[in-house]
């Protein structure tokens, strides 16, 4: 969180990213005619009516081989069309607590007005805002509703950058380049009130309702430039989400997971170093993919597929 750990562009073509495409492409192309060819044959059929249901906007890499979309599908889809049970042992095992899996939802905000991030309360067809690629809502031991979320990456050399400090809408672009300014003063942030909003987004009164300020939710040195111009930023929404969505009542509790490639090991530096720059610390976790393809009915499919161990 005080710049030290880089994060590169997403979907940056690292040196991991261009070797699995590779291998996953097998002197095929890089894209599937169908976006459905890259799902497991049995996930096929229903994959668009829950894609409906959720209201999942498709990626315009969708068709990718590469596509982590694709990949979120592909670990998550058995357990809605079939048993969740296997997802529920395995966050069992990572929460240490029981827990029993009733929804799998995929690319899920939440209402339009818990991050303050939409005009109304769902998502216009452009309208950008921030999802869970999967979240998973069940019952602990105690009967109590907890809301897992999971971000999934493949490829992808790091998370997405905030673009506040670059744009010409930015009033104070000192609040992006010191990071003591931003937590004097987080209202000052653009991503408060970009150009466009009709409304105040609610990053920043969300963790000051649930620590007492934005200061007391990310403590540490206050040296450099804003921690969240770079790729935390991403995580710190999802973040956000979920704790918007205990103060809304939505859950009890909440997780957030880090889903990456076996061999990707691009993605989890930013990832550690935001968990280990704020007191929600211990809500955090991350986990190879192979470890839910495990958890499934296609562990071999999967295997093979997206290749988790180094080819000879």
């Amino acid at each position: 969180m005080n710049g030290r750990v880089p994060t590169p562009k997403p979907f940056e073509s690292t040196p991991f990213a261009k070797s699995l495409l590779r291998e996953m492409m097998q002197g095929r192309g890089p894209l599937f005619a169908d976006w459905h060819e890259g799902l497991h044959p049995s996930l096929r059929s229903g994959a668009d009516a829950v894609m409906a249901e959720d209201r999942v906007r498709p990626h315009s890499h969708l068709s990718a081989r590469n596509s982590s979309m694709g990949l979120a599908l592909n670990l998550a889809l058995p357990f809605r069309l079939g048993d969740p049970g296997g997802l529920g042992s395995l966050l069992t095992e990572v929460l240490g607590c029981p827990f029993r899996v009733e929804r799998v939802l995929f690319e899920y905000g939440g209402p339009g007005d818990i991050l303050g991030e939409l005009a109304g309360d769902t998502p216009e067809p452009d309208e950008p805002f921030t999802p869970a690629d999967i979240a998973v809502f069940g019952t602990s031991g105690d009967g109590r509703t907890g809301v897992v979320l999971l971000e999934v990456k493949l490829t992808e050399g790091g998370f997405n950058p905030c673009t506040g400090a670059e744009s010409r809408g930015n009033r104070h672009p000192e609040v992006c380049a010191s990071a003591r300014l931003f937590f004097e003063s987080p209202k000052e942030c653009y991503l408060r009130r970009p150009v466009r909003a009709v409304r105040d987004r609610r990053y920043w009164t969300i963790f000051a309702a649930a620590h007492g300020s934005v200061d007391a939710a990310f403590p540490g040195e206050r040296s450099g430039a804003c921690p969240f111009r770079g790729g935390a930023q991403q995580i710190m929404r999802n973040h956000a989400l979920a704790l918007g969505l205990l103060q809304a009542g939505r859950a009890d509790w909440w997780a957030f997971g880090l889903v990456h490639h076996d061999r990707n090991d691009d993605v989890p530096p930013t990832w550690d170093a935001y968990v280990a720059s704020t007191v929600d610390a211990p809500h955090f976790f991350r986990l190879p993919a192979s470890r839910i393809a495990t958890a499934g009915p296609h562990a071999d499919w999967l295997a093979e597929r997206y290749r988790w161990s180094q080819r000879a």
